[in-house]
């Protein structure tokens, strides 16, 4: 996706857009704009490595996150966390309602706001003017790609939390990787609370991405700001 005009003075790039895929987990829409500036030939990875099949539980994984998808419905709010060798980069925070997103992505100290619908895209830098940009939003959607999952195991079990490593073809995450995409996705109390995954990116380091989510902060309708 190109920021036509926007593209000089929004503070997003480089490997920030390369971490930048997972914050469709909160908003599914706006995604598509660290897809497209996500370097190519990126992989997708989970830092842990025990292999889910090693945890004696008595959890089954699929049924779990299917409900837990269905406890999550169409309105939550989301956190996004990126760390890039070692040093916090950006924080995406907004919500989700219904089949639209509301959020602010702040970068070294400097913030845009987003609006993303179905429909169109827009963007507004601090102190700036709302603008529309120039290319309609894709498709991908990771909750739905969680939907579907080629695989889940149990990682982890702590009470009422389970920590479960999610695989889903990277492709449905909008990065700009081949094969597939493993997720560790914290369900606590029976509902999504966080998704977390690495990615190796093509400028070399190391990007870390952690997402919290929780209730919807604002529940109005998300509608075009301009």
């Amino acid at each position: 996706m190109q920021f036509s005009n926007l593209r000089m003075r929004l503070p997003l790039g480089g490997a920030a857009f390369a971490a930048l895929a997972l914050l469709s987990v909160g908003c599914s829409d706006s995604s598509n704009v660290a897809a497209n500036h996500a370097a190519t030939g990126s992989t997708i990875f989970v830092a842990t490595t025990v292999p889910p099949s090693t945890i004696v539980s008595t959890v089954n994984p699929t049924d779990l996150l299917a409900k837990a998808l269905g406890a999550l419905g169409a309105n939550y709010h989301f956190t996004s966390t990126f760390v890039v060798n070692g040093q916090q980069t950006l924080v995406a925070d907004g919500d989700r309602v219904g089949t639209g997103s509301r959020l602010t992505i702040t970068q070294t100290g400097a913030k845009v706001s987003y609006v993303i619908l179905p429909t169109a895209s827009y963007a507004q830098p601090e102190n700036g003017d709302w603008q529309q940009l120039d290319t309609p939003p894709a498709s991908t959607d990771p909750i739905t790609a969680l939907a579907s999952p080629s695989a889940a195991g149990v990682l982890k079990e702590e009470g009422t939390k389970v920590r479960l490593r999610v695989t889903v073809l990277a492709a449905t995450l909008g990065v700009a990787a081949t094969g597939n995409a493993d997720l560790e996705v914290v369900i606590t109390d029976g509902v999504l609370t966080e998704v977390d995954y690495g990615t190796a990116v093509a400028s070399g380091g190391v990007a870390s991405v952690a997402t919290v989510i929780g209730p919807v902060v604002d529940a109005t309708a998300v509608v075009a700001p301009i």
